[in-house]
C-alpha cells in the first residue's frame, strides 16, 4: 500500500519534470558571438538559436554537419522569414550564412534535419558565429536599395519581353519566354499565362514544321517535351491542379507498349505533381495516386505517401494497403521499382526508433508489414544466381534496386537481430544465401571485389602487399583505389606515397598524382577549407585542370571568412590562374566569370573590372567565330548563336548572363550598361533576363547565402 501511495504521488511530479526538460529543450538557446554550440539532432526535432543585433550589422554564422544534413531557417525580429539555407554538400560540411541587420533586434536561427522524417538522419552538428561587425557601405547600399532595384528590374523584364522579336531562334527565344513567365507569376499572371503558353506552341509548331526524316527531328522532338515539362513544373507552382490538366491534355496517346515505357517519366511526373497537390488536397492525391497504381509502380508513390502520412493518415494507410496488396502478388526481383516501393513499405512501417520524438503513424499494421518483409526474403532466396543482366559493379554499388542481394542486405542491415522474429532463422539463411550468389560471380569480378575488400578493411601495408600480386590491367587502378582511400580518412601524404611508390610508369603517376591533388582539393572546398583547396589546385600541372576547378568552386571562396581572409582567397584564386585582363583560353574564361561573381560579395569594384574586359574578348571571338562557321564547330545557325548545342562560345555567354546578373544586385545600372555592350541579342537578352532575376528574384551570391532585413520587414 505505501509503494503504491508514493507511486500515485509521484507521477504528477515526473511528468511535471518531463515537461520542464522538453520545455528547455525547446526553448531557444543564445547564441553568443564567439561562442561554439554542439549538438545532437535527430529526425523530427528542431533546435531554434537567438541573437541580438544592432542596426547596421553584418553577421556571419556558420553550421558544420557531422552526420547528419541540416537545414537552416532564418526568421527577422517581425517573424518574417529570411530564407532557407542548404548548400548541396551532404550530411558533413559547412552551412555558412550571413545576416545584414538594416534595423537592429532579436533574430531567430532554427537548425533541423533537411528530411525531417528520415530515422536515419541524426548526426551531430557546430553552430558557432564567425564574424560580427558594422556592415561595410556595399552591403548595406545591397539591402536598402532592394526596392528600388525591382522596380528597375520590373521594368527591364517588360523590356525584354517586348524584344523578344530580336531573338530569331525558335529555341532560344522560347527558353526566354520561359524564364519571363516564371518571373511574372504573382506579378503579373495574366502575362505570365500567355507567355507560358506560347512557348509551348512555338515550340509545338517548330515541331510540325520539321520533316520526320529531318537529321534533327528526334533532338527538337525531346527538346519540345522539355519545354513542355519545363512549362507544366512553372505553372505546378503555382497551380498544380491546373499543372496536372495540361500534362494531361497535351499527352501524345499510347499505340504502343514500347511508347508505354517511354512515358514512364511522364507518369513519375503526374505523380510528382499529385505529391505538390496532396499539401493542399489530400483526398486529390489519393485518387492520382490510385489511379497510377493501376498500372505501373511510380518512385513517387514513395514522395505521395510520406505527403499523404502527414497531411491525412488514413489515406496514407489505405494507399499503402493497396500497393501492398499488389506486391504480394508481383515477382518483385523482376520489377526494380516494385521492389523498391516494397523496402520503402517496410521502412516506413517498422516501429520507429527510441528517441525520434513526436508520434510516427505507421503505413502498414504490424501483421502487414511482416507479411511484406517475407514476400520480399522469400523471392530474394528463391534466386538461385545473379541477375547477369544488371549485375553492373560501379565504384563498389549495384545498379539495380532489384539485385537479391541488394534486397537481402537491406533486410539484415535495416532489421538486425529483429528479422529472426519475422523470418525464423533469417539471419543465418540470409548469410549462406549471400555466399551462395557470391559464388556463381564471374571469377573477374570475384577478384576485384576481394580486392576492393582488402582496400577497405586491411592496414595500408598489407593492402598494398595484395595488390601488387594483381592483373596488370588492374594494378594502377586498385593503387589508385588505395591512395583514394587514404585521402578519405585524411592522409593525404600516405596516398600520395601510394602513387609513388607503386606506380612506374612516369606519365601514369603523374596523372594519377594530378587526380589525387584535384580530389584532395574538393575534399577541402566540400568541408570548407578553402586555403589548403588553393594550396592543392596550385600544385595540379595541368593549367585548363586548375582553371576548370576553380570556376567549380570559386561560389564557395568566401563564405565562412572574415572579409580579408575572403578577399586573400579569391586573389591567390586569381594569381593561380596567372591574373590575366583578358582570358588565354575557354577554361581560364570560365574561372574568371565565376570569379568576377565570387569578388562581387566582398569588392564588387573588382568583380566588374574583372568582368568588363571578358565582354570585350566575348564580342571580338563571337566575331571571330561568325568568320570561322562552317569550318570547324557549328557555333550560327542561320547568322544567330545556337545557345543550345553545347558550343562553347555560348555557354561563355550564359556565365556571362549569369554573373552580370550577380553584380547587378550591387549596381544595377553599372551591370545594365556592361551587359548593353555584348553585340550578339540572343546573348545580350538573356543577360538583361539575368538582371532582373536577380532583381525580383534574388539567387545569386547576396541570397540565399546574405539574408537582408530592412524597414519593409517591419
Amino acid at each position: 500500500m505505501c509503494y503504491s501511495r508514493i507511486t500515485f504521488l509521484t507521477l504528477p511530479f515526473l511528468f511535471l519534470l518531463a515537461l520542464i526538460s522538453v520545455n528547455a529543450q525547446n526553448s531557444p538557446t543564445k547564441l553568443q558571438p564567439g561562442s561554439t554550440v554542439e549538438r545532437t539532432l535527430g529526425p523530427n526535432e528542431s533546435h531554434t538559436y537567438t541573437i541580438e543585433l544592432t542596426d547596421e550589422q553584418y553577421l556571419q554564422f556558420v553550421v558544420n554537419q557531422h552526420g547528419v544534413d541540416v537545414m537552416v531557417r532564418v526568421f527577422a525580429p517581425t517573424g518574417k522569414s529570411l530564407g532557407d539555407f542548404d548548400t548541396p554538400n551532404g550530411a558533413e560540411g559547412p552551412e555558412n550564412v550571413s545576416i545584414v541587420s538594416i534595423t537592429g533586434g532579436t533574430y531567430r536561427i532554427v537548425v533541423s534535419p533537411l528530411d525531417p522524417s528520415s530515422e536515419a538522419n541524426t548526426g551531430r552538428y557546430e553552430i558557432k558565429t564567425l564574424e560580427l561587425r558594422q556592415a561595410t557601405d556595399q552591403e548595406l547600399s545591397v539591402g536598402r536599395g532592394d526596392q528600388d532595384r525591382r522596380e528597375k528590374g520590373l521594368k527591364l523584364l517588360n523590356e525584354i519581353v517586348d524584344s523578344l522579336a530580336e531573338i530569331r531562334q525558335t529555341q532560344t527565344r522560347t527558353s526566354v519566354k520561359l524564364q519571363s513567365a516564371s518571373l511574372l507569376w504573382n506579378i503579373d499572371d495574366k502575362k505570365a499565362a500567355r507567355l507560358l503558353t506560347e512557348a509551348v506552341h512555338d515550340a509545338r509548331d517548330y515541331l510540325l514544321s520539321m520533316k520526320i526524316e529531318d537529321d534533327a527531328y528526334d533532338q527538337i522532338a525531346q527538346w519540345v517535351q522539355q519545354i513542355r515539362f519545363e512549362a507544366i513544373q512553372t505553372l505546378s507552382t503555382h497551380d498544380p491542379e491546373a499543372a496536372l490538366n495540361l500534362l494531361r491534355s497535351t499527352r501524345k496517346p499510347i499505340t504502343s507498349e514500347n511508347e508505354r515505357r517511354e512515358q514512364e517519366p511522364e507518369r513519375q511526373f503526374e505523380m510528382a505533381i499529385a505529391g505538390q497537390i496532396a499539401a493542399k488536397n489530400p483526398q486529390r492525391a489519393f485518387e492520382l495516386a490510385e489511379a497510377s497504381l493501376k498500372d505501373s509502380y511510380q518512385r513517387t508513390l514513395n514522395q505521395t505517401l510520406h505527403s499523404l502520412r502527414r497531411a491525412n493518415p488514413e489515406l496514407a494507410n489505405t494507399l499503402a494497403k493497396d500497393v501492398m496488396a499488389k506486391l504480394l502478388n508481383e515477382k518483385l526481383l523482376a520489377n526494380g521499382e516494385a521492389a523498391e516501393l516494397a523496402l520503402t513499405l517496410v521502412r516506413g512501417s517498422y516501429k520507429p526508433a527510441a528517441g525520434t520524438g513526436g508520434i510516427v503513424y505507421p503505413l502498414l499494421s504490424e501483421a502487414e508489414y511482416r507479411a511484406l518483409t517475407q514476400k520480399l526474403f522469400s523471392d530474394a532466396m528463391a534466386v538461385t544466381e545473379p541477375i547477369k543482366s544488371v549485375r553492373l559493379y560501379n565504384n563498389g554499388y549495384y545498379s539495380s534496386d532489384a539485385h537479391p542481394e541488394m534486397i537481402l542486405m537491406q533486410l539484415k542491415r535495416f532489421f538486425g537481430s529483429e528479422l529472426d522474429n519475422i523470418v525464423p532463422g533469417g539471419s543465418a539463411l540470409i548469410e549462406k544465401k549471400l555466399g551462395e550468389l557470391n559464388a556463381t560471380v564471374d571469377e573477374s569480378q570475384k577478384q576485384w571485389e576481394e580486392f576492393e575488400s582488402q582496400i577497405r578493411s586491411s592496414p595500408p601495408e598489407e593492402a598494398k602487399t595484395a595488390i601488387s600480386q594483381a592483373p596488370p590491367e588492374i594494378k594502377n587502378q586498385l593503387f589508385q583505389r588505395l591512395a583514394e582511400s587514404r585521402l578519405r580518412s585524411g592522409e593525404f601524404s600516405q596516398a600520395q606515397q601510394v602513387i609513388i611508390e607503386n606506380v612506374p610508369n612516369p606519365r601514369e603517376r603523374k596523372r594519377l598524382l594530378n587526380n589525387l591533388e584535384q580530389q584532395a582539393a574538393y575534399a577541402d572546398a566540400s568541408a570548407g577549407r578553402m586555403e589548403d583547396a588553393l594550396k592543392h589546385i596550385a600544385k595540379m600541372s595541368n593549367p585548363a585542370s586548375q582553371a576548370d576547378l576553380i570556376s567549380e568552386i570559386a561560389g564557395r571562396i568566401g563564405p565562412g571568412q572574415k572579409r580579408a581572409s575572403a578577399l586573400n582567397l579569391l586573389e591567390t584564386a586569381r594569381a593561380i590562374l596567372g591574373a590575366p585582363v583578358q582570358a588565354d583560353g575557354q577554361a581560364q574564361m570560365r574561372a574568371l566569370i565565376q570569379l568576377a561573381g565570387a569578388f562581387s560579395r566582398y569588392d564588387a569594384k573588382k568583380g566588374f573590372e574583372i568582368l568588363e574586359p571578358l565582354i570585350d574578348q566575348f564580342n571580338d571571338l563571337s566575331q571571330a567565330a561568325k568568320t570561322l562557321n562552317g569550318f570547324g564547330p557549328e557555333y550560327f545557325v542561320d547568322g544567330e548563336l545556337s545557345m543550345r548545342n553545347g558550343n562553347s562560345l555560348a555557354n561563355i555567354g550564359n556565365s556571362l548572363a549569369s554573373t552580370v546578373g550577380i553584380l547587378s544586385l550591387v549596381d544595377f545600372d553599372r551591370a545594365k550598361s556592361i551587359s548593353d555592350r555584348l553585340a550578339l541579342p540572343e546573348v545580350r537578352i538573356p543577360a538583361h533576363l539575368g538582371i532582373a532575376q536577380q532583381s525580383i528574384a534574388p539567387n545569386g551570391v547576396y541570397s540565399p547565402s546574405v539574408a537582408y532585413v530592412n524597414n519593409l520587414n517591419r
